[in-house]
C-alpha cells in the first residue's frame, strides 16, 4: 500500500513540494515575491540523476508544478527555465554527498544579524536548533548571485554544515532524506530555525 500521496509519480510529488516549500517561505517572509530558489535530486533506479528546480524570476506564491524546471546535474536543461542560481543547486549536489535537496531563502534577521557583525549562537533555541542545525552554521562572503564563485564556496562550507549564511544574501539549507520531498522539508526547517535564532539573538541585543 502507498502512504499519503506516496501513490503519485516521483515527479509529481518533487514539483508539488517544490511550490509548497516556495510557498511556506513566502508566508513566513523568507523569501520576497520573486525571491529565492529550490531544488530536489531525483534519482531513478538505474542511477540516472535527474535536479527537479524552481524557475527563473517566477511569482513564488503563484507557482504551480508544471512550472517547475528539470535539468540534468550536468547542466543540460531538459524542461522549463531553470533558476539563475542553478550553478550553486548543481555545485552541491555534485560535491556534497548525500544531498537530496537545496533550499535557498532571504532570511531578513540572518542578513541583518551577520550585517552587523554578531554570531549566530545556536544555542539560543537549544535542542531544536541541534537537531536542525547541529550546532553548525557556515558562513559564505559577498559574491555576485548566479555566479560560479558563489556556487563552489557555497558548497565548501556547505560541506562543513547543513545550513550557510550568504553575505548581504541570504542562507542555504540541505536535505539529506532519501525522499526527496523529505528533503526538501529538512532542508526548509533549518532555514526557519536559523532565522529563529537570528530573530532571538537580535532581542537579546536590546535586553
Amino acid at each position: 500500500m502507498c502512504g499519503i500521496g506516496r501513490c503519485k509519480p516521483i515527479g509529481l510529488r518533487v514539483r508539488e513540494a517544490l511550490v509548497d516549500v516556495m510557498g511556506l517561505l513566502y508566508e513566513r517572509g523568507l523569501v520576497g515575491v520573486r525571491g529565492g530558489n529550490a531544488s530536489a535530486l531525483v534519482v531513478l533506479p538505474e542511477g540516472t540523476r535527474f535536479v527537479y528546480v524552481t524557475p527563473s524570476g517566477a511569482v513564488k506564491p503563484r507557482l504551480k508544478p508544471e512550472d517547475i524546471a528539470v535539468i540534468g546535474v550536468d547542466g543540460y536543461v531538459y524542461e522549463g527555465r531553470p533558476s539563475v542560481e542553478y550553478r550553486l543547486h548543481l555545485e552541491v549536489y555534485n560535491s556534497v554527498e548525500g544531498v537530496r535537496a537545496v533550499v535557498h531563502s532571504h532570511n531578513p534577521a540572518t542578513v541583518l544579524l551577520s550585517y552587523k557583525g554578531l554570531s549566530l549562537d545556536t544555542r539560543v533555541l537549544g535542542v531544536e536548533a541541534r537537531y536542525y542545525l547541529g550546532e553548525c552554521v557556515s558562513r559564505v562572503g559577498a559574491y555576485e548571485p548566479g555566479s560560479v564563485e558563489l556556487a563552489k564556496a557555497t558548497a565548501s562550507a556547505l560541506k562543513k554544515c547543513p545550513v550557510a549564511v550568504l553575505e548581504g544574501h541570504g542562507a542555504v539549507a540541505v536535505g539529506y532524506n532519501a525522499d526527496p520531498v523529505e528533503a526538501l522539508y529538512e532542508a526548509l526547517d533549518r532555514l526557519e530555525a536559523l532565522e529563529d535564532i537570528a530573530l532571538a539573538s537580535l532581542w537579546g541585543q536590546k535586553l
